[in-house]
């Protein structure tokens, strides 16, 4: 395995590799090791740079590849933001995530539908549960890392009090399904238990299946493990709606803790999102993902005119904005020295 100093020098030219090798290179010009034994790493490396790159066209959204504990160390370390990736020490396994235009939807969509509902609970009746709601607020995409283990979560909620994400959100595919425990399992166990949910919605891209399921903290007096609370199919293998009258079901005290949050028992209350909003969810992120590739004709579109880039001044060249702003500041300078000294005149 290469050491880290091989690895950093490596990831740090990975932006700097053109698509196209020049003909001619510096002296000084990096050259890439021959010879050696190609480690996890080394795969990695260069799956990066060919995608930074350019060279490849990416269509998997879930790239694995067995890397050891110790491989993933080195990696991590020199250069901990290349992409968005997952890492199982129990399993071995490194993985670069890539969403596509159905999966960045589809978790848009979802979270648009949480927030909601949330501000729906702020307007209520009931100011436990309408100041409990105010105060929480989707996390995005953040790094968890716990127990050796790192993942980025495609969505996240919290209340703000919480150190822990409540809820966390997968949207899986054939490729990532079969992952979908182990990163549940990941999430749960590394907050000890204070993660309350994990939201798994598995869209099959070949056929038309959709199911969405949900995991959740299964505390022993002995143990923490994790459990698979709920699952139900909302879109059959034709593409119809199936089971419209389930809900999958998020109750409020889930985005907090018992421990961060010492009053959460008071708070009542849940979000219900009905089959048949996940099912139209899917069904809309999946046509606008359609619409999206179909381009239209550049003749249909500009009708013959030309288009006219904006012209980028250079570094070096003041702008009309920029000269006015120093011209201002000397003035200002002038008319203090101006101040302290009657008899001196700025020439």
């Amino acid at each position: 395995m290469a050491d880290k100093k091989a690895i950093t020098a490596q990831l740090d030219r990975l932006t700097l590799y053109p698509a196209t090798p020049p003909e001619t290179a510096s002296p000084d010009s990096p050259t890439p090791s021959v010879g050696l034994p190609v480690s996890g790493v080394d795969k990695i490396i260069a799956e990066i740079r060919d995608r930074i790159c350019g060279r490849v066209e990416v269509e998997e959204e879930w790239w694995c590849i067995s890397l050891s504990r110790e491989e993933f160390k080195a990696f991590e370390a020199p250069y901990p933001s290349v992409l968005l990736y997952d890492y199982f020490p129990q399993l071995a396994k490194f993985v670069l995530r890539m969403a596509g235009a159905i999966h960045e939807n589809v978790i848009g969509r979802f979270e648009r539908l949480v927030t909601r509902q949330l501000d729906i609970i702020e307007q209520s009746n009931d100011q436990v549960a309408a100041d409990f709601a105010r105060d929480i607020h989707p996390g995005g995409s953040p790094k968890i890392k716990r127990d050796g283990s790192s993942h980025y979560p495609d969505g996240s909620f919290a209340h703000e009090d919480a150190t822990e994400f409540g809820v966390i959100l997968e949207v899986s595919h054939s490729q990532k399904r079969q992952d979908l425990p182990f990163l549940a399992d990941d999430y749960i166990l590394g907050s000890n238990g204070l993660t309350q949910a994990v939201i798994g919605i598995d869209i099959d891209y070949q056929g038309k299946g959709a199911r969405v399921m949900v995991w959740r903290p299964k505390t022993t007096k002995n143990e923490i493990s994790t459990k698979k609370a709920f699952e139900g199919t909302f879109r059959d293998i034709d593409g119809n709606l199936v089971n419209g009258g389930q809900n999958l079901r998020i109750w409020l005290k889930d985005f907090g803790n018992k421990l961060n949050c010492p009053n959460i028992q008071k708070v009542k209350g849940s979000i219900t999102i009905s089959f048949a909003q996940l099912y139209e969810l899917v069904q809309k992120s999946e046509a606008f993902a359609q619409t999206r590739k179909r381009r239209r004709g550049s003749d249909e579109v500009l009708e013959g005119k030309d288009k006219r880039q904006m012209v980028r001044p250079s570094p070096e060249r003041l702008t009309t904005s920029d000269e006015e702003r120093f011209e201002a500041a000397e003035e200002k300078v002038e008319k203090q020295l101006s101040d302290q000294d009657g008899d001196y005149t700025p020439e």
